[in-house]
């Protein structure tokens, strides 16, 4: 139970840091360091796009294996 726990706090982590990085604006507003000609502002956000697909599926993946250790069979179900 505990550990079921553990994985759905994971889970909401994962979820959370993207949310939170990108909704503290304070930290990103400038123009400086600018990459390939783009400023910070906006190459921060372009490389959080990607960044939340990661974190997106290592919470997906944290849940996901709850499920098929509750259910052995179910693989062998939809095949």
């Amino acid at each position: 139970m505990a550990i079921r726990r553990a994985r759905r706090v994971a889970a909401g982590v994962c979820l959370a840091i993207p949310v939170l990085a990108l909704l503290w604006v304070p930290w990103y507003p400038h123009s400086a360091p600018s990459w390939g000609g783009m400023r910070f502002f906006f190459w921060y956000q372009l490389v959080w796009v990607p960044g939340s697909v990661v974190f997106m599926a290592a919470a997906y993946a944290l849940r996901r294996e709850r499920a098929h250790r509750a259910d052995p069979e179910r693989d062998e179900r939809h095949l």
